[in-house]
């Protein structure tokens, strides 16, 4: 459907004359704010809408009515029936979503009577004071209408006035829409209410003439700025939620198919008070910092990037912003959100734009009551890319947070008033996103998760973990078929000599899984291990025990959340030097949530505290290595941990298989002297697992290069027995025993071959202290 006036009976395109669509095309041309062109307009919707008998008889019928109030005297004013009449079957506009009722304030005398005088109080003769006089009207109505509902019936307001006051009101009871006309009348969404139908209708008379006193003068002039919205200002595309289908109050909500929604809601930290403060801030427009540092003075727990995804959410799932050049600046939406107070003008955005929301909508209308778990478990159906209960509970949350829901000590969920005419407006079957189907190369798939993980073909992930450093093709195999042995434990544990590759090895398969050459940064985490992790917060994060409304972050956690809401794509987290601590203790629940498919609970506050949520399924997405280094400063690896993990072990060197030989800038004599040296060391040491690995090579032939840069000695003999000295003996210690008697024999016999004298002398020194004491260490 085109956007257009559609009259009772007319919807659709085809039953439009063709003159009429021609009259509609070139009116979209015109500019309201140029007097000429608002007068054209005028002629040219008029003179559509004369043609239509269902705009006559909307004419007949509103006339009729204005005749009826206009003679009421007090008393009939203060009537029961009259009451009843204006505030219930008013053809000024139809009742549409103003469904808030009234009944208390209708049967009450006193509403009655005070009400009836203030209808009959003269108002002042110039304009201006006229519209004052009915804004305090309208807040005073307001007011008393208080004590009967806990929610404002604005809609009724403005057509129970528009009856009595007919010459001050215009049919666009809708206050929204209203300051869109308003907005292309003058370039700006006007004043309060009763104001801004003053303001459009000055306008018209300024452009048309006054119109006479007669009631079919008035009539037409109340209905005009409704043809003026139809035809030239309502939203066209995908910015239209509604399409007007009679007169004002009877539009249709336009849905868009589920492919083309939003996946669901992030919400506002702070909640709704927090969204109106970030609104009432960008009222008059904000540039970008400024709106980031106003959002972090309002929620100061959120970090940078949550900061961006509020100001995202407020403009793209709630639609409240949008940016203007460089300066975010409200929508209509957002402008009549912050006037009114009123969920009523997000909600035909959240339920044709936001997928979800129509079908929890829709589910409680049809069952009345529901408990949330099973809400939620419904909700997840609709989007088989949700792995997790995070999205459909924030769906719940939000309509909670805007009162369109209801749920009571029992967790049973039901709609509240305004969310059951809601749902009422649902006039199609909600539709589920359909499964994408993907072309893939490996699949792991969850036991309980029908969505598709897709990997490259191992040959593309062998050469790219090659081109990072020197790893055997068996090597890495073993690596990716442990790792995805299991359909959602993807851990594995690399442990065996520092420096020889492990942490290198775990990075470059991270980014080698995520198919891209250079891999994708944010699809691989690296969380180095500190001594004193005793619980699971040091990943996990936890709710800050002196600011008690703000959660602690971590990057573990970022990147959980980031993982749970992308199950197609493979995330890698690198746990270095994992047994600093007890990893048995800091992984606790993870571990458990890795072999049960259980949800990992982060805090027992609310559903979603400081944009953490109170629990995410364990991502089958997620893969964990850890590496592990074995000496005095560690912790051994536990059975809980290990009957989890895969683990290899790294302890053979091969240093002909060395990647930087010859490299650099280093005399090539003195760099052979340097590989016999290493390659003899490696076997002496061997034996007793006290040999060295790649990085230990590094360091040996960067300080010989330094030193040659920087103008030392020449002798290799001597440059080699400073920094094996430094690199390489340090790590000789242990307690008596055949093998560690030989290794320290066969190194000293290694160092006086090579003239290491320095060296020779201090595992001397080892070799007496083993004698005496029975064990051996470089630090005395």
């Amino acid at each position: 459907q085109s956007d257009q006036a559609h009259w009772p009976g007319q919807v659709r395109e085809d039953l439009i004359p063709k003159d009429q669509i021609a009259n509609r095309e070139m009116a979209t041309l015109s500019d309201l704010r140029n007097t000429e062109e608002l007068r054209q307009a005028c002629g040219n919707v008029v003179e559509t809408a004369q043609a239509n008998p269902d705009y006559a008889r909307w004419g007949d019928d509103l006339r009729e009515f204005l005749a009826e109030v206009s003679a009421a005297d007090l008393q009939e004013r203060a009537s029961e029936e009259f009451q009843r009449k204006i505030w219930t079957d008013n053809p000024v506009t139809s009742v549409g979503q103003g469904q808030v009722p009234v009944d208390g304030a209708i049967a009450d005398p006193d509403f009655r009577g005070w009400f009836a005088e203030q209808s009959l109080a003269p108002l002042p003769d110039a304009s201006e004071a006229r519209a004052v006089r009915l804004d305090e009207m309208f807040d005073e109505l307001e007011e008393r209408l208080r004590q009967y509902t806990n929610r404002t019936p604005s809609l009724k307001m403005y057509r129970v006035l528009a009856s009595l006051f007919p010459s001050d009101f215009t049919a666009v009871s809708h206050l929204r829409k209203l300051k869109q006309l308003h907005r292309a009348m003058f370039g700006n969404g006007g004043g309060r209410g009763p104001s801004c139908h003053a303001h459009v209708l000055g306008r018209l008379r300024e452009t048309m003439g006054p119109a006479s006193d007669d009631l079919e003068a008035i009539a037409n002039r109340m209905r005009l700025p409704w043809l003026l919205y139809t035809h030239y200002v309502a939203p066209s595309d995908d910015e239209r939620t509604e399409s007007p289908k009679g007169t004002p109050g009877e539009e249709s909500l336009v849905p868009l198919p589920a492919a083309r929604r939003r996946k669901g809601l992030t919400g506002v930290t702070g909640g709704r008070q927090a969204l109106l403060n970030i609104l009432e801030f960008c009222r008059d427009g904000a540039a970008r910092e400024d709106l980031k540092n106003h959002v972090k003075t309002v929620s100061p727990r959120l970090k940078d990037n949550s900061i961006n995804t509020q100001i995202n959410a407020i403009t793209s799932e709630l639609n409240c912003l949008k940016l203007d050049g460089d300066r975010f600046v409200l929508t209509d939406r957002g402008h009549a959100f912050l006037d009114s107070d009123d969920s009523g003008e997000l909600m035909d955005w959240l339920v044709t734009r936001i997928l979800g929301v129509d079908h929890a909508l829709v589910i409680l209308r049809e069952e009345v009551r529901c408990s949330r778990p099973e809400m939620v478990r419904r909700i997840k159906q609709v989007n088989p890319g949700w792995t997790s209960n995070w999205a459909p509970r924030l769906i719940l949350r939000e309509l909670r947070e805007f009162d369109m829901l209801d749920w009571d000590s029992s967790d049973i969920v039901s709609l509240s008033d305004a969310g059951r005419e809601w749902a009422e407006r649902i006039h199609w079957k909600p539709e589920p996103l359909a499964p994408e189907n993907r072309a893939e190369v490996v699949k792991a798939t969850s036991e309980d998760e029908n969505v598709s993980l897709s990997l490259p073909a191992f040959p593309e992930i062998r050469d790219e973990v090659s081109s990072h450093g020197h790893f055997p093709e068996p090597l890495i195999r073993r690596l990716h078929s442990g790792v995805w042995a299991n359909k959602r434990r993807h851990f594995a544990v690399l442990t065996g000599l520092s420096g020889s590759g492990k942490t290198l090895l775990a990075k470059a398969y991270g980014k080698a899984i995520t198919g891209e050459s250079d891999g994708h940064a944010e699809q691989l985490c690296t969380i180095p291990v500190q001594p004193g992790w005793y619980d699971p917060s040091a990943l996990l994060g936890y709710v800050n025990p002196l600011q008690g409304d703000s959660y602690i972050r971590t990057p573990f956690l970022e990147f959980l959340l980031a993982a749970a809401a992308a199950p197609e794509r493979p995330f890698t987290v690198v746990l270095d030097e994992m047994n600093l601590s007890r990893p048995e203790q800091y992984l606790a629940p993870i571990l458990s949530a890795m072999e049960t498919g259980d949800d990992l609970t982060l805090h027992r506050e609310d559903e979603m505290f400081d944009g953490v949520p109170a629990d995410v399924r364990y991502p089958s997405n997620l893969v964990i290595i850890g590496t592990v280094n074995m000496d005095e400063t560690t912790h051994g690896i536990s059975d809980k941990v290990l009957d989890r993990a895969f683990t290899i072990e790294f302890w053979d060197v091969d240093l002909a298989k060395y990647p930087r030989w010859g490299e650099r800038t280093l005399n090539s004599e003195h760099e052979e002297k340097a590989r016999a040296l290493l390659n003899d060391l490696m076997k002496s040491l061997r034996p007793a697992r006290l040999h060295f690995g790649w990085r230990v090579v590094d360091d040996v032939l960067d300080y010989m290069e330094r030193v040659t840069v920087d103008g030392g000695a020449l002798d290799p003999a001597v440059v080699l027995d400073d920094v094996i000295y430094a690199k390489v003996l340090p790590k000789l210690r242990g307690d008596d025993s055949q093998q560690f008697r030989e290794a320290l024999d066969n190194c000293m016999q290694v160092l006086a071959e090579h003239d290491l004298t320095g060296c020779e002398n201090k595992v001397r020194e080892l070799k007496d202290d083993l004698e005496s004491t029975g064990s051996a260490r470089f630090w005395r």
